[in-house]
């Protein structure tokens, strides 16, 4: 895959995100502590950004960097690929309900 290619991934992944959280560019630019010509260059594939910015990204917009790569990491088989793509868009409820069933799950295999 070509850099381009990722960049615009991860660009649109990260507006994606951005505009769930329903927080404008100017916004995440600010808590970023960066230009809000940052945060566009990076939603339109025109810019890299640091693994420090994707972490801050990722705190920011309470995601996974999961969320991120999303499109751009291949996965062994389509099951990991449903499980792990359907988490980033789960509440934290959800998320927190999904970790008891599988501790149970793993709880009840170690047996």
């Amino acid at each position: 895959m070509e850099d381009k290619n990722i960049l615009e991934i991860i660009g649109n992944n990260i507006k994606i995100a951005r505009t769930k959280k329903g927080i404008t560019q100017q916004e995440l630019a600010e808590q970023l502590h960066k230009s809000d010509k940052f945060i566009s260059m990076l939603e339109r594939a025109c810019s890299g950004l640091s693994l420090e910015t994707i972490i801050d990204i990722c705190k920011i917009l309470d995601i996974q960097p999961n969320t991120l790569f999303n499109g751009i990491i291949d996965y062994n088989n389509d099951k990991d690929k449903y499980i792990i793509n359907s988490l980033s868009s789960l509440s934290i409820e959800d998320k927190e309900f999904l970790i008891n069933v599988i501790e149970y799950v793993l709880k009840k295999n170690s047996k």
